[in-house]
C-alpha cells in the first residue's frame, strides 16, 4: 500500500533543515563535532528529495504545479548549498573538501532530476492552458443559450 506523502510539510521541513545547515556552515563551528552531522544531513536531504522527485513523477493523480515549484525551490536551495561547500564559500568548507567528489556527484544527480521535474511542470502548465481554452463549439453553445434567454 502506497503511503500518503505530505509534500507541503515535507518540503517545509527540508527547507528549514537547509536553512539551518547553511547558517551553521557560514559560522565558525567545530568540525570535530559537526562534520559528520552535516554530511549525514546533506545525504539525508538528497535521499528525501529523490523520493519526492520519484513520487511526483510517478503519481497517477493531478499534481499541483505549486507543489512542483516548491520542490524545485528546495532542490535549488540544496544544490546551492552543495555548490557553496564545493567552492569554499563557507568557513566550514575546509572541513568538507574530502567530500567534494561526492558532493559534485550528488549535485549532478539533482540537476538531472530537476530538469525532469521542470519538464513535468511545463507539461502540466500546457494541460492547464488547454483545459482553460473554450472551443468554438462551446462558444456557440453559450451564445445560443444567451440568445434564447433574451426571447
Amino acid at each position: 500500500m502506497a503511503s500518503m506523502i505530505h509534500y507541503e510539510e515535507d518540503l517545509f521541513l527540508l527547507k528549514e533543515m537547509l536553512r539551518t545547515l547553511r547558517r551553521g556552515c557560514s559560522i565558525n563551528i567545530d568540525s570535530s563535532i559537526f562534520l559528520e552531522y552535516t554530511v549525514n544531513q546533506l545525504l539525508f536531504i538528497s535521499k528525501a528529495l529523490k523520493e519526492l522527485y520519484s513520487s511526483i513523477s510517478e503519481a497517477n493523480y493531478i499534481k499541483s504545479p505549486e507543489q512542483i515549484r516548491n520542490l524545485l525551490r528546495v532542490s535549488t536551495n540544496f544544490r546551492g548549498l552543495l555548490d557553496d561547500l564545493i567552492n569554499d564559500r563557507f568557513k566550514f568548507s575546509e572541513f568538507t573538501r574530502s567530500y567534494t567528489a561526492d558532493f559534485n556527484s550528488i549535485e549532478q544527480e539533482h540537476i538531472k532530476a530537476s530538469a525532469k521535474i521542470k519538464e513535468l511542470l511545463i507539461s502540466l502548465n500546457e494541460v492547464e492552458d488547454q483545459e482553460d481554452l473554450v472551443s468554438e463549439e462551446e462558444f456557440m453553445f453559450l451564445f445560443q443559450e444567451d440568445e434564447n434567454e433574451e426571447e
